[in-house]
């Protein structure tokens, strides 16, 4: 019997993990855990990225829900997987198709609440086809790149960073800020929203998680979880494909006009380089598929952009067990994740509106 929508959520990655695994274990699925090999969370304890799988062996059509690629997003995500599974809504639509929940994609950060991996890598612009081409470029990232991640955090540093950041959006508009700032760069391994050299171990993980329980199939669709864009609570349907495709018209036939591309600037969104999304969809290639995520707002752009930075200088420049962490790790938290029943009962209730409609269509 499931409690209230708000008793899904969590308040740490352990409490997240553990409601996780027990609903799991409860719903009689097959659980896999990749405990992460190189890095671990808070108090030297494991971290691990979880996957409980659901439905028949020979089925042709599976749904995935995905939570943690943004570390703090992760309580987000958990929190409708746990629902999922409580509530039994899992199990009745394993009954004729596969569920596959895949928990925390970026257990590092979602342990030590910083939206980047154990490498500062910002897992959503690691998904590149290739590394060994040349990696995209962003030469406006290339001339905020010491504003946008400053290494210094005393008052006049970060008031002479705001004003840069602040004097370029003067110039070209926020939206040019935001994607020279978000859009995913691949010159500063200390910046923000760095995609990283080589594919990281999550990236190498989900593809074998995508392999093992979707790749063959007939018609496959994946969702996955993100938090700190748009107006409070609000889930906007997020896709990476452009509206002339026919990635687009197949996410279409499932949720209607409700999508929001950022290829032709309708979503909250820029446009990324190196998604999941973008990979999940070349993985699946040639299942029908339909790869999208789901982004619910959480509080003002600027705040989440600044807890954003200073979790990125925890990480890069100072200690995430020092003094000054316990501060900074509770802004990204909050940034990412409004631990208030309002909120949680808002994502609960628009995540089953968009998560059931595709595994009616699957169905």
């Amino acid at each position: 019997m499931s409690g209230a929508p708000e008793t899904f959520f969590a308040h740490t990655y352990f409490e997240a993990r553990d409601k996780f695994l027990k609903a799991a274990e409860a719903a009689g699925a097959h659980i896999e855990t990749h405990i992460m090999p190189h890095a671990k969370g808070p108090g030297g304890r494991a971290i691990a990225m979880d996957c409980a799988v659901l439905g028949p062996k020979d089925a042709s059509a599976a749904l995935v829900v995905i939570s943690g690629t943004h570390g703090p997003e992760g309580y987000c995500g958990s929190g409708v997987q746990v629902g999922l599974l409580e509530t039994g809504l899992a199990q009745d639509w394993a009954q004729k198709l596969r569920v596959v929940l895949i928990h925390a994609h970026n257990p590092y950060g979602f342990s030590w609440d910083s939206r980047f991996n154990e490498d500062n890598i910002d897992l959503n612009r690691n998904y590149l086809k290739s590394f060994e081409a040349p990696l995209p470029t962003n030469p406006h990232y290339d001339l905020l790149a010491p504003w946008a991640a400053p290494a210094a955090r005393d008052e006049a540093s970060l008031q002479e960073a705001q004003g840069k950041l602040l004097a370029f959006a003067g110039e070209h508009g926020f939206p040019a800020l935001q994607a020279a700032l978000t859009g995913g760069q691949y010159n500063h391994p200390k910046g923000v929203y760095y995609g990283g050299i080589a594919p990281s171990w999550s990236n190498q993980t989900i593809h074998k998680l995508l392999a093992a329980h979707c790749v063959g199939l007939d018609q496959v669709v994946t969702i996955d979880m993100h938090t700190g864009l748009g107006p409070f609570g609000v889930g906007e349907i997020i896709t990476e494909a452009a509206p002339s495709s026919d990635h687009y018209q197949r996410q279409a036939a499932i949720w209607g006009d409700e999508i929001r591309s950022t290829k032709d600037g309708s979503s909250v969104s820029a446009d990324l380089s190196g998604t999941m999304d973008a990979a999940l969809v070349r993985a699946l290639d040639p299942s029908w598929c339909a790869c999208i995520a789901i982004e619910f707002g959480t509080v003002d752009t600027m705040s989440v952009f600044l807890a954003t930075q200073a979790a990125c200088w925890l990480h890069c420049y100072g200690d995430p067990s020092g003094p000054e962490a316990c501060q900074i790790q509770a802004d990204s938290r909050a940034a990412f994740y409004p631990e208030t029943d309002e909120w949680k009962n808002m994502v609960w209730t628009r995540s089953l509106d968009v998560i059931g409609r595709a595994a009616a269509y699957l169905i």
